[in-house]
Order: structure tokens, then sequence, then C-alpha cells
């Protein structure tokens, strides 16, 4: 008859069952630390989506605030402006500047409409020309700015124009960007869209048009004329 050596099997048995506890028990870690892991990941994505929507309601508040400020500047008579400006902080010009640069207006002038009335043939060609040029970082521009001759009748033209609106803006021929001793040819007629400004016959007085916002004395774009 073959004995069983019971000790041994209750050593072993003993052993498979320590081996299976303690692997249960390095997978019940795992799974903890899992669910920590997961739990801390929630967390900081609840964290960001907060986050991102309090910097969406402080953008679109911005934008409200804004608006208003440019309104009210908008609505001031010239020397309101004026008066309004000497207490104004570069906060607050900032402000109605932003405001005013939420804003398009879109023109769309023919070559054809700077021809006289009844004028069936127009002789046209150009005299000079240049790109239009950032100036610092308040605006972005785009397009072309061009000295037409339109039956002998001196016109300043812009194609393919866009510019990021401002606080009443005009349109300056000036020489090599001096606005004090510059002609002024009027509000800007749109921030986007080709537009004519008659020139009459002081084309060759002046090589830059500029354009800057008359209140506040800020250059948004320039363009060097060349032949």
């Amino acid at each position: 008859m073959e004995f069983v050596d019971l000790e041994s099997l209750i050593k072993n048995k003993l052993y498979l069952l320590r081996g299976e506890f303690y692997l249960m028990l390095d997978n019940t870690r795992h799974d903890r630390l899992s669910v920590c892991v997961l739990v801390l990941l929630l967390a900081l994505l609840g964290i960001t989506l907060s986050l991102v929507s309090n910097a969406a309601e402080d953008s679109d508040e911005l934008k409200q605030r804004s608006m208003e400020a440019f309104k009210r500047f908008n609505a001031m008579t010239e020397d309101q402006r004026n008066s309004a400006i000497k207490n104004m902080s570069n906060t607050d010009m900032n402000m109605v500047m932003m405001g005013a640069a939420q804003l398009n207006n879109q023109v769309n002038e023919t070559i054809q409409a700077m021809a006289p009335p009844n004028t069936d043939m127009a002789s046209i060609y150009e005299l000079r020309s240049g790109n239009f040029m950032n100036s610092g970082n308040i605006s972005k521009v785009s397009g072309v700015s061009r000295i037409l001759s339109v039956n002998d009748i001196e016109f300043l033209r812009f194609e393919n124009f866009n510019i990021t609106n401002g606080p009443e803006l005009h349109v300056y021929f000036t020489d090599k960007g001096d606005l004090v001793n510059s002609k002024d040819l009027g509000i800007l007629k749109g921030n986007i869209g080709p537009q004519n400004y008659f020139l009459g016959n002081i084309a060759n007085q002046y090589d830059t048009v500029v354009i800057a916002s008359k209140p506040f004395k800020m250059v948004y774009a320039k363009a060097m004329l060349e032949p």
C-alpha cells in the first residue's frame, strides 16, 4: 500500500493557495490603480472642459462689451470724441478698436464708375501702384493701391482690398507716410472690396497711401506707390 505524505500534500496546497491569493491581490491592486488613473483622467478632462467653456464665455462677453464701447464712441460728435479720447486709457481705446474690428462693410465700385457721365469709351491707364502693408499689429491688410488716369482725370483705386475695420478710418495721400502734411481723401468707403477716390491734379505731389483712424491717429496700413 502506498502511503501519502499528508504533511507535504497540505504544504503544497497551502503554497498553491498563497500563490493564487498573491495573484488575486496583484490583480486587485492593478484594477484599483486603473480605476484611480481613469478617475484622475476624467477629473482632468472635466477641468479642461470647464476652462474652455469659461474662456469661450469670457471671449463672448469681451466681444459684446467691446462692441458696445465702439457703438457709444461712434454715436458721439467729433467734439465729443476728441474730448473723450483725452480721458481714454489704452484699454479703453483697445476696446473701441476691438468692437470696430467685428464689423465689415463691403463695397464694389467699378473702374467704369470713374469715367465722366455720358462717356461711352474711357481712356484708362495706370500711373503708379503699390501693395498694402500692415502697420504694426493692430490690423491685417491685403490688396493693391493704384493711381489710374481715366480720360486724363486721376483717381486712386483699391483692388483685392481687405483690411481690419477700425474707428473712422480715413484714406490719406501722403509724402512718405507723413500725415501732418497729407491730403485727406475722405472716410474709407469700405474695409472690403474695390473702391475709387478722386485725386484731381495732386497725383504727383504724394507717393504713399495711408489708412489711419482719424480720431485715434493710429495708422492701419500703408502702400508706397511706384511706376
